[in-house]
């Protein structure tokens, strides 16, 4: 059975480019396609420091984990997370 994965993108400012979510899922879809793991949810803040966990998708995320909806997360880089 492949991994559950949740992938999760951010960027912090409205000076940051939107397009940068679009490549973070891209390539982290590549990358568990490579693995052959299966993409369970994808999880998106725009415009939201790292600095604060009270971001509302990241939340949301760490509620479905706790749920057992998926096995590893997975971020273009870990900057990403916090």
């Amino acid at each position: 059975m492949a991994l559950l994965v949740a992938i999760y993108a951010r960027y912090s400012s409205v000076l940051q480019d939107a397009c940068s979510i679009e490549d973070q899922i891209r390539l982290c879809r590549a990358y568990a396609e490579s693995k052959g793991w299966e993409v369970a949810a994808v999880y998106i803040d725009k415009e939201m420091s790292g600095q604060s966990a009270a971001r509302p998708d990241y939340q949301r995320m760490l509620r479905d984990s706790k749920a057992g909806a998926f096995d590893i997360v997975l971020a273009e880089a870990i900057d990403r997370l916090s």
